[in-house]
């Protein structure tokens, strides 16, 4: 069973809760999975099409060049797709450069080096396998925007404005981009799109499942919306942002130091006093630390065994931020000299790039 905020978040956005083995026909066996960290979806009855049914789907998410570093929310995305890269038909990253343009105010040239340089080869640093994962650029694929302007007639502004709140012409444009985006390998073959996403993409989610239904000069097939769970900013509240060093642990950290000093900064489910803390133990709940562990320590004993002496108060926070940085140390070192071999990879242009649905249909 999902936690109790998870619950909460399934009713209120009106998501299906994912049953404990829905992955096994696929052959998922992830920590992810395990952990219930992809807790929901929308729709379930659309999720075991796939898995009873058909065993075929494409995978699909996004790179959003405007920084030159991710950090690890972005990083639970790129884990989920490696979760479904092994099942997949195909899996799709898309550099959204246009989008970075049009709401970011990144040039086109500086979004493209920044994904070139830096998040692509991040990406398969991550986990992602270079021979099968497809990129492609906003900017230089012409039939995505085919999808967007179709999506243009059938949408209107009210709906955008009920959405997204104030829009500008930015967001709009951006709104319709990103249906192309999700849509654009039904171009090629028609099959159904899972969309691994934290719950503040739902509103894309939706609104291209609204655009599937009305649309009279396509055939596309529902896509799935697979939710994650927020991997907390380091103050406790909210989620990761690029914005502020002190709420996100970025990928990599070059300063070990001001690596330490997040972490012993971060917010803790611990007790006010020491000797409260060995009585009743911590709050794993809301204890940063531990919620971290539980994203990327992968050894589910060693999180159990974690679990029960900092819940019971024989470990104390102190030693549980400081089992959290000596992981991440090694974590971040082992990341940086992937990112360096990717990188030339990424330089010789040894990695799929396509710029149309007909270069897309020679991986299928």
């Amino acid at each position: 069973m999902v936690n109790n905020r998870a619950e909460k978040l399934i009713r209120e956005f009106g998501l299906d809760e994912l049953p404990a083995d829905i992955f096994k026909n696929l052959g998922v066996d992830h920590h992810y999975v395990r952990r219930r960290i992809i807790f929901a979806c929308r729709t379930l009855e659309d999720l075991e099409t796939i898995v009873y049914r058909e065993n075929k789907f494409y995978a699909l998410t996004g790179i959003m060049p405007s920084h030159e570093k991710i950090h690890l929310g972005t990083a639970a995305v790129i884990e989920s797709m490696k979760c479904l890269q092994k099942s997949a038909k195909l899996t799709i990253v898309l550099v959204a450069d246009l989008e970075s343009l049009a709401t970011r105010n990144i040039d086109l040239e500086t979004g493209r080096k920044y994904a070139l340089n830096y998040h692509i080869p991040t990406y398969l640093a991550l986990g992602l396998d270079p021979q099968k994962t497809i990129f492609y650029f906003q900017s230089e694929n012409i039939d995505l925007q085919k999808i967007a302007f179709d999506a243009s007639k059938e949408i209107t502004l009210s709906e955008l404005e009920a959405i997204y709140g104030t829009i500008t012409p930015g967001r709009i444009l951006s709104a319709f981009y990103q249906i192309g985006d999700i849509l654009f390998p039904q171009l090629v073959e028609s099959m159904l799109g899972v969309i691994p996403v934290g719950l503040d993409q739902d509103p894309h989610i939706r609104l291209c499942r609204d655009y599937i239904k009305r649309t009279r000069n396509y055939d596309f097939r529902p896509i799935i919306g697979l939710y994650i769970t927020d991997i907390p900013s380091l103050r406790g509240e909210g989620k990761m942002s690029k914005s502020d060093p002190y709420s996100a642990i970025f990928i990599p950290e070059e300063d070990e130091n001001f690596l330490r000093r997040k972490i012993y900064r971060a917010f803790s489910g611990g007790a006010p006093s020491l000797e409260e803390q060995r009585k009743r133990g911590a709050n794993l709940e809301i204890d940063v630390p531990f919620q971290l562990l539980r994203f990327l320590l992968p050894d589910d004993n060693e999180l159990k065994r974690i679990a029960e002496e900092y819940g019971s108060g024989k470990m104390i926070s102190g030693e549980v931020k400081e089992y959290l940085y000596n992981f991440l140390k090694e974590y971040m070192k082992e990341l940086k000299e992937k990112i360096e071999q990717y990188r030339e990879i990424v330089n010789k242009r040894e990695i799929l790039i396509v710029h149309s649905k007909d270069e897309l249909k020679q991986y299928l």
